[in-house]
């Protein structure tokens, strides 16, 4: 047994008895780790709501279920739990992550990229409705299944199995139309500051949304249902 000190993320809580949960965090150096921990109330709260930056130390004892030794707010959040609109999208990037991240082994990279993203979205003050969407899609490339944007060319389909692009229509339902696979690069290659030269109505996005969860459920073995994606459609676009 050691002892085990890093910086992660808060992906999600699920209660496990009367007084304690289960939280999930994707750590810098272990990947991502399950804690078990008792229900807490204000500031020790806090430590554990949807994609907190925390400092966690353990004794590791084995691979299951860890008791933190110390756990603290390494980075507070200046908007995010505090608008309903960024609220929402923690509440669905949260439990999204939760699914495609479980079998992570490692999260250095991953979770500085990650903290990078969320600390954007901190300081936003507009111009963040697609953000969501965006990071998703980015994700892509720290698991494997990045869209090789590369070989876009206009009116090319989009194979979601084998995450290319192509001239012919794939043989098998899994792949989107021209208009909707051009989006794919578009997106990518827009950092989060300029992905607001793509304009998306309501409905549209809530497409987005519906792809990306297809792409990664072709992807991820396991992936979950997500019962936040129907409240983060009410979210109000800006």
């Amino acid at each position: 047994m050691c002892v085990i000190s890093c910086r992660g993320i808060v992906l999600g809580a699920v209660g496990y008895a009367d007084n304690k949960v289960v939280v999930n965090v994707l750590t810098e150096t272990e990947g991502s780790v399950g804690f078990i921990v008792r229900r807490g109330r204000g500031a020790r709260a806090a430590v554990w709501q949807p994609l907190s930056v925390v400092n966690v130390v353990w004794h590791t004892r084995g691979s299951g279920l860890q008791t933190p030794r110390e756990i603290s707010v390494a980075r507070p959040w200046r908007s995010i739990p505090y608008s309903p609109n960024k609220a929402a999208m923690a509440m669905f990037l949260s439990e999204f992550l939760t699914h495609a991240l479980r079998h992570e082994p490692h999260g250095e990279g991953l979770m500085a990229w990650l903290e990078a993203s969320l600390a954007w979205l901190d300081a936003a003050d507009a111009d963040y409705a697609n953000f969501h969407a965006v990071l998703l899609l980015k994700l892509t490339r720290f698991l494997g299944f990045a869209p090789n944007v590369g070989g876009w060319h206009e009116g090319a389909f989009f194979d979601l199995q084998a995450a290319e692009f192509t001239a012919v229509r794939p043989l098998h339902p899994d792949y989107l139309e021209a208009d909707e696979a051009a989006l794919v690069p578009a997106l990518l290659r827009l950092g989060y500051g300029l992905m607001r030269r793509v304009r998306l109505d309501g409905a549209s996005r809530r497409r987005l949304l519906d792809v990306i969860v297809w792409f990664y459920r072709l992807h991820v073995p396991g992936f979950g249902e997500l019962r936040s994606l129907d409240v983060l459609s009410d979210v109000v676009r800006r």
